[in-house]
């Protein structure tokens, strides 16, 4: 038996021969065609030009204005889960499923459902389907983050850049949040930093946390003030902007067709992040954050909890700027220094405590000729009292009781005598020469860590005199100049 068979070929037709639309198809025993099935079969019909795209971009679009006015109130619900989720690899469960829930919600219903139903949603209103104007799809995209983020997270992974893009896409008013350096929280700064505030002890607390989060912004807005008089920005410390136009596209990671004719125009962000469009194509400013992005974003949020903690006489860390060596090169071609970011850091601090601190006395108008009065009175009883003085020769007494308080010299000789006779080598030390280097050494031929030997010294000063004595600043271990003068005094550690 021949196990090959011959098989003959034929020319294929001139033209292909149409299928009849599902109506005209004749259905047995007498059952009447569903129309719903109809829409959905019309609907995936538009895929016969190439029904091997499912995930098409330009498909879902026209598919979604063909389905943009159906409702549905259908009684059961059919579980879904898809990467990508579209309309031409739904079954009818799942179809009737969805557009039920889109149904409820539009009347402002939402209702229990599964993410893949969401993002499918969300598709619609990026193209704007089944709204009035930008402006409602926009609102649509906003209600759904309200309702459905807490349940599901991952809406926040995609949904805030979405919602940016829509203001770019289609020109519209930002009507959420956009992140600048300059007026970001700490647990914004945060995400990009090497070191992790909220692992800190210090934060841990939650009034720390909360005077953290209180004082942070007083930093950034001196750190602008500090870009602003380089002639630069506070985000160019942190990434590098290039004139270099390359092409952007809308709603990235998400099922969408560019089915605008878009005027030419730019846009600009909040972040001073450019969107230009010529002939329907968008371009932006090539980006790219510097290598040392993460460590000095790092640097700025550790130097602030350094300086935090110090003023709460809690347990000190440094904010070592000898891990900012790499943008050493990148931060001098803006014409800044490290020095200069921590000058800023500290004196933002100073003067958020000087504001926090401060005490506002209003006087009521109405009692102030009263008050001027009374003032008269009383300097004018201290003049007589002065000449009666005067005439019987009195001397000033000496208050009784209580011992007087110790004068600085005192409180420092008290210092001196409670430091140990390495402490005190190491102060000289640090006096005459403060390298780190040299520092470090001292310590280790003690035997002590160089840490550990600046805490304790730090905790006798706060015991004695109730501030620190020493810190390390850079490449170098100062001593407070309060002190200078008392140390020299005291200790004869003068250079």
């Amino acid at each position: 038996m021949d196990i090959f068979a011959e098989i003959e070929i034929s020319a294929p037709p001139e033209k292909p021969i149409p299928h009849p639309p599902l109506a005209s198809i004749p259905i047995r025993g007498g059952i009447t065609a569903d129309p719903i099935r109809q829409k959905f079969y019309d609907m995936r019909s538009m895929a016969s030009d190439n029904p091997y795209t499912w995930n098409d971009a330009r498909l879902f679009y026209r598919q979604a204005k063909f389905m943009e006015g159906f409702t549905d109130d259908y009684t059961a619900f059919a579980d879904f889960s898809m990467h990508y989720p579209c309309y031409q690899r739904m079954g009818y469960e799942r179809l009737r499923t969805y557009f039920t829930w889109r149904t409820a919600l539009r009347r402002a219903e939402a209702t229990q459902t599964t993410l893949s139903y969401i993002f499918l949603h969300i598709y619609e209103l990026l193209s704007c389907i089944g709204t009035n104007s930008p402006e409602d799809a926009l609102a649509g995209l906003i209600s759904l983050q309200k309702n459905y983020a807490p349940q599901f997270p991952a809406l926040d992974n995609y949904l805030p850049q979405w919602l940016q893009d829509f203001h770019i896409y289609y020109n519209i008013p930002l009507s959420t949040p956009i992140f600048t350096y300059e007026n970001s929280s700490l647990l914004d700064w945060n995400t990009f930093s090497s070191y992790d505030i909220t692992k800190s002890k210090f934060y841990a607390l939650p009034q720390n946390a909360e005077l953290l989060n209180d004082c942070f912004p007083h930093v950034t807005r001196a750190l602008a003030a500090l870009a602003a008089q380089k002639s630069i920005t506070l985000s160019d410390l942190f990434s590098h902007t290039s004139n270099q136009q390359i092409p952007w596209q809308p709603f990235r990671r998400a099922l969408f067709h560019p089915h605008l004719n878009q005027p030419n125009r730019t846009t600009t962000l909040p972040n001073n992040k450019t969107y230009t469009v010529t002939s329907n194509k968008f371009t932006t400013q090539h980006t790219a954050p510097y290598a040392h992005k993460k460590d000095l974003v790092a640097y700025i949020i550790k130097k602030t909890e350094a300086l935090l903690r110090r003023s709460t006489n809690h347990k000190k860390i440094t904010a070592d700027p000898t891990s900012l060596q790499k943008s050493t090169t990148a931060l001098s071609q803006l014409n800044i220094s490290i020095p200069e970011i921590t000058a800023t850091i500290e004196s933002a601090i100073s003067s958020y405590h000087t504001e926090k601190n401060r005490i506002e006395i209003k006087i009521n108008p109405k009692n102030l000729t009263k008050i001027r009065e009374e003032a008269a009175d009383t300097t004018e009883k201290l003049i007589v009292e002065e000449v009666q003085n005067q005439d019987l020769g009195a001397q000033p007494q000496t208050p009784q009781g209580d011992a007087a308080p110790l004068t600085p010299i005192i409180r420092e000789s008290n210092l001196v005598n409670a430091l140990s006779e390495k402490e005190k080598d190491a102060l000289k030390l640090i006096r005459s020469d403060g390298e780190v280097q040299k520092i470090k050494a001292f310590a280790d031929r003690e035997g002590l860590m160089l840490e550990i030997l600046i805490d304790n010294i730090n905790e006798k000063a706060m015991d004695v005199i109730g501030d620190n004595l020493v810190e390390v600043d850079g490449d170098t271990v100062i001593i407070y100049d309060d002190y200078l003068h008392y140390i020299d005094d005291t200790m004869g550690a003068g250079a």
